[in-house]
């Protein structure tokens, strides 16, 4: 029995200090805080105008001075991410992840990174976890539908798209570039644009439907019955501008 009392002794003597050491979190002085704030002002101001080379020296700058800032390190990811640098976007979004699981933001974005690499599944993944946490967010729905459209999954595509909709009705007027979160840019225009015609005929919008079945047309879609066939589009697909634009790609190359 002593000689189990006497290494359970020596285990806590030795594994007490290092665990003290895990838990130990450098407190930042409030004045070094501040510093670190002004600079990221300067550093959002930088974003915002676009200067994304300027914007991320300035964010690796205070987070020199306050590395768990997870918003910050968020907002150096998109810096990375807007000058097409994905690598180190991506670590970036992973950091400001790792510091806050329940940052939906860093989820979003780490979406974006691996929809634009084409890793459509993860991306779908990534999104659907910023979703869980923020299920309110217009922009994650949109991404969620880009990447299901980019995997010909067009009605789930559609379903995020109406979601994203019926949360934020600008959202598909709108691409964010600054902020925390980022909207993805489309694949499959033709096919995309056809389902927006549809989200906003249903929504009572038929000239914003007509333009999008127009946009659908010159960039690509040519499944003319989908139009004239469905019940949603009886109205316009009477339409003098719709009905001379599938005459014109009707129409045999000279």
């Amino acid at each position: 029995m002593k000689v189990i009392a006497l290494v359970l002794a020596l285990w806590m003597v030795w594994i007490l200090p290092v665990a003290a050491g895990r838990e130990k979190v450098t407190t930042v002085p409030p004045e070094k805080i501040a510093e670190a704030s002004q600079i990221a002002k300067r550093a959002d101001s930088m974003l915002a105008r676009k200067y994304f080379e300027d914007a991320a020296l300035e964010y690796q700058k205070a987070l020199a001075i306050t590395p768990r800032d997870h918003v910050m390190q968020n907002k150096l990811g998109i810096a990375y991410h807007q000058l097409q640098n994905l690598e180190m976007a991506k670590k970036q979004y992973d950091r400001a992840r790792k510091i806050n699981p329940k940052y939906h933001e860093a989820w979003n974005n780490l979406g974006t990174v691996n929809y634009s690499l084409k890793k459509y599944k993860r991306a779908v993944k990534e999104y659907r976890k910023a979703l869980d946490i923020n299920p309110e967010s217009a922009t994650t729905h949109h991404n969620l539908g880009a990447a299901y459209f980019a995997m010909k999954k067009y009605e789930e595509g559609f379903a995020s798209y109406a979601e994203a909709f019926r949360l934020d009705p600008t959202i598909l007027d709108r691409i964010s570039t600054r902020g925390t979160i980022i909207r993805t840019a489309e694949v499959n225009q033709g096919i995309q644009n056809f389902y927006l015609a549809k989200l906003f005929v249903t929504n009572g919008q038929p000239e914003k439907a007509l333009t999008y079945l127009l946009k659908a047309l010159e960039t690509g879609f040519s499944d003319y019955e989908k139009i004239t066939k469905d019940p949603v589009f009886k109205a316009l697909a009477q339409d003098e501008r719709l009905t001379r634009m599938i005459s014109q790609k009707n129409e045999p190359a000279r």
